[in-house]
């Protein structure tokens, strides 16, 4: 938890200055539950989870320090995270995934004023007789996939217990935010000179026009489809062995993957490869001093040429080389470095002219697509060792089926996102397409696309094989 829940930190800030009207950035940890549901415990349950986060029940308000102006968390005595009930309406349109999504759409969407309503709700959705979806929806201004993910846990426990009387044994366990031990560095300070160098390059990367996906999507259509494929745990274990077994983490993997998908897809249309930028989702807890908090996801933009896109083994590698080097070199090249740099000038501005610059520079930067790996669904630690064993399988005696883990119009001019995350052994992954750039049909194709990408690492990885080939669909000599 953030040791001073009332301050944003410069990346939650900039989240915040970004959203507005039908941009926003929100994380959403869907859970399929089977059997029958009190919804008034489930109302209760939320109330008690929403006291161990204090953000998730506050407001935001601008302050005044130091001649500059900041967002902090106004905590309200009488404010609550609310639990709203529905009912899902029965639709042949697109699957169950996608029809709970058009049914959100209306709450999704509104104006969420960040001023007067606090930044995270709980949605109990009926689907049919003893089939529920329990959705925290939460704003990325105030809580990252792991923050997010920990408080749908939290809510489950805490449910079971109003329901039996006692905590379940899966609460008792640890819950690892991060089971991965990152090398603190200290941010370098910069000169007046690195500042107008940074600006500079700043300008010309938001200038440059990366290849985009061509697709028969309807221009200005703001809807979102999202498609899953859930893998088997061999596949699972295949895909990611194999990246390991290459040197290579997942995320790199993934972000490979996307964009030789890309080149496929283009390819296969006539659009010759060109520039990618891609932007890869890494935590940053650990890494900076100051960077504590509920919202710790830090970016980093990779560009690319088709030349460096030859094969997925060699290209994979490159990623993971540079990813490193971020860090190893205490290089200010992050997406969380220049979202500092920016808010501390803009602090000099009340919120309004704030807001109006930070959206124009947020949707001015264009990138080919974005890819997240929020690694590992409630992990737990038994012996110093992460295990599965304790992920929770049932509550209350209800059953817990599946977990989706939802970036809803994260990064607001994102039209591919691709979020990966494993629940229970099984790898899932999501893609999440705008509805102004690809129909549904074609938002399922180019998935299987990135599908057949990953399953040909594992098998190359396999095989040990010596010798790359051109990814599936790649199309390049």
């Amino acid at each position: 938890m953030n040791e001073n829940p009332e301050s944003l930190n410069a990346l939650s800030e900039m989240i915040a200055l970004s959203s507005y009207g039908n941009t926003k950035n929100l994380i959403i940890t869907a859970v399929d539950l089977g059997g029958p549901i009190d919804p008034a415990a489930m109302i209760l349950a939320t109330k008690r989870t929403g006291t161990t986060y204090p953000q998730f029940a506050s407001t935001l308000k601008e302050i005044r320090q130091s001649a500059k102006h900041r967002l902090v968390w106004e905590r309200h005595p009488d404010l609550e995270v609310p639990t709203i009930v529905t009912e899902l309406k029965s639709s042949d349109a697109g699957g169950l995934l996608e029809n709970f999504l058009l049914h959100l759409s209306p709450r999704l969407d509104r104006n969420w004023n960040l001023f007067e309503e606090v930044p995270a709700e709980v949605h109990l959705v009926r689907v049919s007789e003893n089939h529920y979806i329990l959705a925290p929806v939460i704003h990325h201004a105030v809580a990252d996939g792991g923050t997010a993910s920990e408080f749908g846990r939290e809510l489950l426990a805490n449910y079971h217990e109003i329901i039996t009387g006692e905590r379940p044994h899966w609460a008792c366990e640890p819950h690892p935010l991060s089971s991965t031990k990152k090398r603190m560095v200290e941010a370098k300070k910069a000169s007046l000179r690195d500042y107008i160098q940074e600006a500079r390059e700043a300008v010309t990367h938001a200038m440059e026009k990366p290849i985009l996906l061509k697709g028969e999507g309807t221009p200005g259509d703001t809807r979102q489809f999202h498609v899953k494929r859930l893998l088997s745990e061999e596949d699972s274990l295949r895909i990611i062995g194999g990246s390991f077994k290459r040197g290579i983490s997942p995320v790199d993997l993934f972000a490979a993957c996307t964009n030789l998908a890309i080149d496929g897809w283009n390819g296969a249309r006539d659009v010759p490869p060109g520039l990618l930028t891609t932007s890869v989702s890494v935590n940053m807890r650990g890494r900076f001093r100051g960077f504590e908090g509920g919202n710790t996801s830090g970016l980093i933009f990779f560009r690319s040429a088709p030349e460096d896109r030859r094969d997925l083994r060699t290209y994979a590698r490159s990623i993971a080389v540079r990813r490193i080097r971020h860090f190893r070199n205490q290089m200010d090249l992050t997406f969380f470095q220049n979202v500092s740099r920016m808010t501390g000038v803009l602090n000099l501005f009340p919120f309004k002219a704030r807001q109006r610059a930070v959206h124009f520079l947020m949707n001015t930067h264009q990138f080919s697509a974005a890819v997240t790996f929020l690694g590992v669904i409630w992990p737990v630690f038994k012996n110093g060792k992460l295990s599965m064993e304790s992920s929770p399988t049932e509550m209350g005696g209800i059953s817990i089926d599946e977990v989706h883990g939802i970036g809803y119009k994260l990064l607001s001019n994102t039209r591919i996102l691709l979020i990966a995350y494993i629940f229970r052994n099984r790898l899932n992954l999501m893609l999440a397409a705008s509805a102004s750039l690809f129909t549904r049909e074609e938002a399922e194709s180019f998935t299987d696309l990135i599908l057949a990408n990953l399953m040909q690492n594992a098998l190359e990885a396999e095989a040990g094989e010596g010798q790359t080939r051109p990814a599936v669909g790649n199309g390049m000599a």
